[in-house]
């Protein structure tokens, strides 16, 4: 099971990759990035609303009103990063753009995992502090070459 969890967030890397080079060549096309990813997020809504009709339990809209006020902000993230990653994959390529992406990822989840901000509390041990280093190491290095 392990496995699979992680060859499916694999796939999830690969589809950010596939996305930001699919907007990036409609953004040529619609008038630019900002006019990219709203199409984007209007085809992303429709396809996740249908898939929540098809397979989402009933009953959790009642407690949707409970949810604090920042929990409602996540699609923020989203669209800063639909609408960025539009912008910069023209002038960065894909892979400039994704190891800095996946730097920017790996030091906030370092960060929130060691301080418990959003999720539970891990502490950084130095496997975790090397990998992350070896990480903005291949920045550079993906950058300089």
């Amino acid at each position: 099971m392990g496995l699979l969890l992680v060859l499916a967030a694999m796939g999830m890397g690969a589809a950010t990759t596939t996305q930001a080079g699919l907007n990036a060549e409609l953004a040529r096309w619609v008038g630019g990035p900002l006019r990219a990813s709203s199409v984007s997020f209007v085809v992303g809504s429709v396809a996740i609303f249908a898939i929540t009709i098809l397979f989402a339990r009933s009953g959790a809209d009642a407690r949707a009103g409970g949810a604090p006020w920042w929990a409602w902000l996540g699609g923020l993230g989203g669209a800063i990063f639909i609408g960025a990653g539009t912008a910069l994959v023209p002038r960065l390529g894909a892979l400039n753009l994704f190891v800095a992406v996946i730097f920017g990822q790996l030091l906030c989840s370092a960060l929130f995992d060691r301080f418990g901000v959003l999720y539970n509390r891990h502490d950084l041990s130095p496997g975790r502090i090397a990998g992350i280093a070896l990480v903005a190491t291949g920045v550079v290095l993906v950058r300089i070459a």
